[in-house]
């Protein structure tokens, strides 16, 4: 088998020698051919230059547009697409139909083609597009004055049509592709055909060898290689079917491992006291446990088969959300939804709204966690109502409070005045004083508790600051304190009014802290500034600050530590903030009280809100 395999090796290798010398030859006449047409045009084309060249110094006239219009004629004679007259830098002076290119329209040569155009007077650039025939053409370049240093004064440039030598162009790309395709097949048929015929016993004794060391160890192939091949083969096929039974037994505990998750994932399902709800990407309902069932009152009959919005009709909003998970792949968490049942109870939903998501990030289903949360929420407006009813005990008291100490002081003087009193005068200054007192009372309590709608409009913050700040430097400087603005150029939408009367309270109650401590050098800081589209309005004082038994309850009505106070002040700046969708809160501060003031400086971001 030795001596058939040198001699085949020797005949393909005689084979592919004959291939390769008659593909060269066939290239060779192939481009000596092109090479030859290629000659016939440049001569072609650089004899119609000359006589053209001829033509134009036998034109009695230099006119240029003569001139242009003599080219253009030649040029249709002859069949050419564009005759040209340049200058030696490539500027056209004239012809018809070829205006230059950009950078002159001897760009189309290089440097060294510009060179042989200088020394020998003539010059053909390759024509382009250089496959196509219906676009191929060639520009030839004839020197027809030079000057005196050796340059190039005048030259003229053709433009001709060169669709045969495209063709033969074609011509040869195609010979060249098939020869080489032809050679590469024979080529891959013989190493395909020396392969099939010397290696694959080879190979099949090889791997019968190595799997016989795997299985029994080192060895080697009997004399006979066919009953080695068959005892090796029924050796793998004796092994294949113990492994195939080790296989089947594996399978059998796996599907067991499966079937136990799915039974332990129904009873974790059936087991939640949360209702659960699952829809296919059609949303059509697929699970619904038990605790979602006894939520709507469900039955397996009821949604088996159905989709969500046959089955749960009570919640346009609680659709929306399976809608958009499923449309959009939006989670919503702990969200909160009100259901009708069919026998027209409602019920509070807490809702989560789960996507299933594929790897590729497709939704796969939908899960609905659902809490039935009506006695919860039914209990947080009994305490808020009790919470209400409590705090307007506490308003109740404050204003009785504080009309009966004004009452008194009323009577008291009056019962004065009937006994005759020689200090009578005082006696009704007292009375006009105590109902100035009492009907600023009733005046701070109508504005905390009468709804006012709010008046928006932009306004300058800081203008409005500096005046305030400017109308309370007399009682500053009446009780020996610094009063000072900071303020950067921020305008909002905002009831200036309101907002007056907020920052006034603000700063009046930082004044009194200020008094009456014992700080020598008292100071109350106004601050503005803009932060992450909020307006942020500071008050701080260094005065004593708020205890810390107290900071809890100083936004309540009513509320106050000072001697002559309402308690009304900071509770209107609350509800001035709110009603600007703002807030109002004691910072920490290392001395005194600092009050901040937020609320948003454009209406789009704001909340809907009623009526402060």
């Amino acid at each position: 088998m030795g001596s058939s395999d040198h001699r085949a090796r020797l005949f393909l290798a005689f084979l592919v020698l004959v291939l390769v010398l008659v593909n060269s030859q066939s290239l060779q006449v192939s481009y000596q051919s092109r090479a030859l047409v290629v000659q016939l045009f440049e001569a072609r084309t650089r004899e119609v230059a000359l006589q053209i060249s001829s033509d134009m110094k036998r034109l009695p006239s230099r006119d240029p547009r003569v001139t242009a219009e003599r080219l253009a004629g030649i040029a249709e004679a002859r069949g050419l697409l564009s005759a040209c007259l340049l200058d030696g830098n490539g500027r056209l002076l004239t012809g018809g139909d070829c205006a230059p290119s950009e950078g002159g329209a001897l760009d189309r040569l290089d440097a060294n083609e510009e060179r042989e155009l200088i020394e020998t007077g003539w010059k053909m650039t390759a024509i382009s597009p250089k496959y196509d025939v219906t676009q191929a053409r060639g520009f030839g370049y004839l020197v027809v004055a030079s000057s005196v240093s050796g340059g190039i004064d005048d030259v003229l440039r053709v433009e001709v049509s060169a669709p045969e030598l495209a063709e033969t162009n074609r011509r040869l790309r195609a010979t060249l592709i098939y020869q080489v395709s032809a050679l590469s097949m024979v080529l891959l048929a013989i190493m395909l055909f020396l392969n099939s015929l010397l290696a694959p016993q080879r190979r099949l004794v090889a791997e019968a060898q190595s799997v016989a060391t795997e299985l029994a160890g080192p060895g080697t192939a009997s004399e006979n290689e066919g009953e080695f091949l068959l005892a090796t083969f029924q050796d793998v096929v004796s092994r294949l079917k113990d492994k195939e039974q080790e296989l089947q037994a594996l399978h059998r505990f796996e599907k067991a491992r499966a079937d136990e998750t799915e039974a332990l994932a129904s009873d974790i399902i059936r087991s939640m006291t949360t209702g659960l709800v699952s829809l296919d990407p059609s949303r059509r309902v697929v699970v619904v446990n038990p605790a979602a069932e006894n939520i709507f009152d469900l039955e397996r009959s009821d949604y088996e088969g159905k989709s969500f919005a046959e089955v749960f009709t009570g919640s346009a909003e609680l659709s929306s959300l399976v809608d958009e998970a499923l449309s959009r792949g939006t989670y919503h968490l702990r969200g909160q939804a009100r259901y009708e049942k069919l026998n027209g109870e409602e019920l509070h939903l807490g809702v989560s709204v789960i996507p299933l998501l594929s790897v590729e990030g497709g939704a796969r289903g939908v899960l609905c966690l659902l809490a039935d949360l009506t006695e919860v929420v039914e209990l947080r407006e009994r305490l808020l109502l009790e919470e209400n009813l409590a705090r307007l005990g506490e308003m109740v008291a404050g204003i009785a409070h504080e009309f009966r100490n004004g009452l008194a002081t009323i009577l008291g003087n009056a019962k004065l005045l009937k006994a005759g009193s020689s200090e009578s005068g005082q006696i009704v200054d007292a009375l006009i004083d105590e109902c100035h007192a009492m009907s600023h009372v009733v005046s701070e309590f109508l504005q905390f508790a009468r709804p006012q709608p709010l008046h928006l409009e932009t306004v300058r913050l800081d203008a409005l600051l500096g005046e305030l700040v400017d109308e309370m430097l007399e009682k500053a400087a009446r009780h020996d304190i610094a009063l000072s603005l900071s303020a950067t150029r921020v305008s909002a939408r905002a009831d200036e009014l309101l907002l007056r009367k907020a920052v006034t309270n603000l700063v009046d109650n930082a004044l009194d802290s200020v008094a009456s401590s014992r700080t020598r050098d008292g100071a109350v800081r106004v601050e503005l500034l803009e932060d992450n589209e909020m307006a942020v309005i500071r008050v701080a004082d260094n005065g004593d600050g708020v205890p810390l038994d107290k900071k809890a309850r100083i936004f309540t009505p009513f509320y106050t530590g000072k001697p002559d106070g309402t308690g009304l002040g900071l509770s209107v700046v609350q509800k001035i903030a709110v009603s600007h969708n703002g807030t109002v809160e004691l910072e920490r501060s290392e001395c005194g009280a600092s009050f901040v003031l937020r609320f948003p400086l454009h209406e789009q971001a704001r909340r809907p809100s009623s009526p402060w």
